[in-house]
């Protein structure tokens, strides 16, 4: 694999990696030239999450009702490669603990099955300002997954087409 991997890098004008710690493992892999390497940074957009958003409404729609227990958020698509399934054995670690499934996706009937008579809340989609409110009115933000390659959690407009 390492080969396909140098091969494919080596013939790139550039190699952009999330962490500094991926490029010095790929410059000591010898997988292409040090030079050629250059750290990109992910980024939030710090004016539509913010903690500004908070809201005590949100809060209590995403605990179901109780809103002075710790809220534990995910915000995605709802596919079995995002191992979303491990978190039921954190909440029943946790049992007084609550958790908001934010999005929708294949896997959405599954889970809510597995979850069934848990304190889970599942709201499909949201956009705009409830996305904001969501993630600021969660104490924990998690996104389990083993394979994402960059991990990014996209947020759309319900205005964007």
């Amino acid at each position: 694999m390492w080969w396909v991997i140098k091969f494919l890098h080596r013939a790139a004008d550039l190699t952009l990696v999330p962490s500094a710690a991926l490029a010095k493992e790929l410059e000591a892999a010898s997988v292409t030239a040090g030079n050629k390497i250059r750290l990109w940074n992910k980024g939030v957009d710090s004016e539509s999450f913010h903690p500004k958003y908070r809201s005590q409404e949100m809060r209590i729609r995403l605990s179901n009702g109780e809103p002075a227990r710790p809220l534990i958020v995910h915000v995605g698509r709802l596919g079995v490669k995002k191992s979303l399934d491990l978190l039921k054995s954190v909440m029943d670690q946790i049992p007084e603990a609550r958790i908001a499934f934010i999005g929708d996706g294949p896997y959405r009937e599954v889970l809510e099955k597995l979850f069934s008579g848990m304190p889970a809340v599942f709201t499909g989609m949201l956009g705009d300002e409830e996305l904001s409110q969501a993630y600021a009115s969660g104490d924990v933000f998690v996104m389990p997954s083993e394979s994402e390659t960059l991990g990014h959690i996209m947020s759309f407009s319900k205005n964007r087409e």
